[in-house]
Order: C-alpha cells, then structure tokens, then sequence
C-alpha cells in the first residue's frame, strides 16, 4: 500500500522527533510512504528556518518514494490526449532537451532537486515571494470562497460528477449542452498557466507542443476539453476541480491552495493520513465520486497521537481500515 501523509502529519512527526521511528516502520513494513513535491514546497515556506529544515530533511530522506510534481503529471495527462485526438498540436520538431534536463533534477536519486531542497529553501522563497504566485494563489482561493457564499447549500452535497455547467452565451466549440465544470476550469486553468511567466507548466509541455498553435485555434482547444478528453484520462485535473469546488464552500486558509494540489496526488497513493478534518471531508467526497480510483483518506488526531497513528498504519500488515468521517 501507498501511503500519502499531509504537511500536518509530517510536523507531527518532527516535532515529536520520530523521523527514525518513522523511517524503521517503513523499512519493517509491506507499505510504501509517497511524498507529494505540494508537501515538500509548503514547507520549504515556513518561516521558522529550524523547523523548516528539519521538515525539509525529513521529507527529503531517500527512504520514501518521491512522486514527480503535480504540474508535471497534469502536464503529461494533456500531452497524452493531445497525441489521441490533436496530433496536429505536436511540434513538427520537437524538442525535448529542457524537459529530460527538468525532470532528471527531479528524478535523480542523488544530487538532484529533492536534495538540494533543504539548501535552496531561502532561493525558493525569494523566488515565489518576487513573482507573487503564492500570494496569488490564496487572494484567488478567497475569491471564490467569496463567491460561492451566495451558492445554495446543495452543492456542498450534490454528487461531483452529476454537477454540470456551461458558457453565458453561445461560444465556437461548444454544443451548446451543459458539461462537467472540470472541463471548463481545465480549459482556464491550462490557458491562464501558459500565459503566465515562469509558470512550470511551460516546461512540461512546450517541448513537444504547439503553445501558440493551440491558443490561436480557441474554438478546437475548447471542444477538446469540453467535448473530447476522457476523465479517465485526466483524473488530476479532475482531482484539482473538485477541491476547488468544495474548498470554495468551506472556511479559507493559507494552506487552501495547497491543500488543492495535494488532492491531485490522491490518484499516486492509496491512503492519505491528515489530521485537518475538512482536507479529509473534501478527499472522502472525491473518493465517493470520482470515476476512478482514489486514495482512502483517514483521519488522524493531533499531536503525539498522530505520530502512533502512522506508526500503526505501517506497521499493519494488511488494508488499514479508516473511521466514517464525518459530513456535518
């Protein structure tokens, strides 16, 4: 089993110094412990520089399984339907030079971008803080959590995959049908990326697709997501619509956005331990209506306990069961 661990259990874990204790039940155990690069970035955020690097070496220790950052897999979940059903999207000569140099500094098991992390944590932040995309990312969660305080309360339980939506007004590549609101947030959210500087999804994507070709031809780019990609085929940005969408319904946080891009890892593990009793409400919504698989989320309690709770789940030996949460 796969097992995911959220930005508060990973503090749990630290500040209880049970790193080695967590590292010897992995290692004893049948179970695999996943680190979302969403984790390792949140915390390269912390302001407290000796407890930042105490969770960054933690997270970085090549005794877990290190996953490729979300833009990376959404990147490749576009490019794979963009070869099915746009292939003339693809660059005539593509090159893939900064993309294997980009994701080598990912991969590597030594040397590489993980392991540079804990040292390049002040870089990371001036970097962030200059451009803004943090700060961006909360005042848009705000947004829309001020937008949606006038949406009726049956949306916070209305099944995610009957929820539909549509265009104001007749749009050139749309039927005129009401669509799942993945698709249209997709569609937005790949656009605004492409268009902003520095954005890491550039890098996945640019060596091999036709950015510019795809923005001229606005009406196919938006049959494409609204018309002609399979969820199946893209259950992150599926994963990331549907957080947005139950987020804009709860109380806001800094780690909001966050909390987003971690849901997308949801379809690289199989059970997700986090102590924040909305994140696990939002996860349990997605994992009762997604159409695929998704990671079991289970809810741990605070402090100490948190720390036993994950102990206990490497140490079984089989399925760890997880509490009926709790919708009210």
């Amino acid at each position: 089993m796969r097992i995911l661990l959220d930005s508060n259990i990973w503090r749990y874990v630290v500040d209880a110094g049970a790193v080695p204790a967590l590292r010897n039940a992995v290692r004893r155990s049948k179970h695999i412990l996943v680190v979302a690069p969403a984790v390792l970035y949140e915390a390269a955020h912390t302001t407290d520089k000796v407890v930042r690097n105490a969770l960054l070496s933690a997270m970085v220790d090549p005794s877990w399984k290190r996953l490729m950052p979300e833009a990376y897999s959404e990147a490749e979940e576009f490019k794979s339907e963009v070869r099915r059903l746009r292939p003339e999207w693809l660059q005539a000569r593509p090159n893939l030079e900064r993309f294997k140099r980009i994701r080598y500094d990912w991969l590597r098991s030594k040397g590489g971008l993980w392991d540079r992390m804990p040292s390049d944590a002040d870089v990371l932040q001036r970097y962030e803080d200059e451009a803004g995309l943090l700060a961006r990312a909360r005042r848009q969660a705000r947004e829309l959590r001020e937008d949606a305080s006038s949406w009726s309360p049956k949306f916070l339980t209305a099944t995610l995959t009957k929820t539909l939506a549509g265009f104001p007004e007749p749009t050139p590549g749309w039927n005129g049908n009401p669509v799942e609101p993945w698709r249209i947030d997709a569609l937005n959210v790949l656009v605004q990326a492409v268009r902003t500087p520095g954005h890491a999804t550039v890098d996945w994507i640019e060596g091999e697709i036709d950015v510019p070709r795809v923005l001229q031809q606005t009406a196919s780019h938006l049959k494409f997501w609204c018309h002609d990609v399979g969820v199946e085929k893209m259950p992150r940005h599926w994963l990331r619509w549907a957080f947005e969408f139950l987020q804009r319904q709860r109380r806001v946080s800094d780690g909001t956005p966050v909390d987003a891009q971690l849901g997308t890892y949801l379809v690289d593990a199989d059970m997700v331990l986090s102590a924040d009793k909305i994140f696990i409400f939002i996860a349990q919504r997605c994992r009762d209506d997604a159409p695929f698989a998704v990671a079991e989320p289970r809810l741990l309690p605070g402090g100490e306990a948190a720390v036993e709770a994950v102990l206990s789940a490497f140490a079984s030996t089989g399925r760890v069961s997880s509490p009926t949460t709790n919708r009210s």
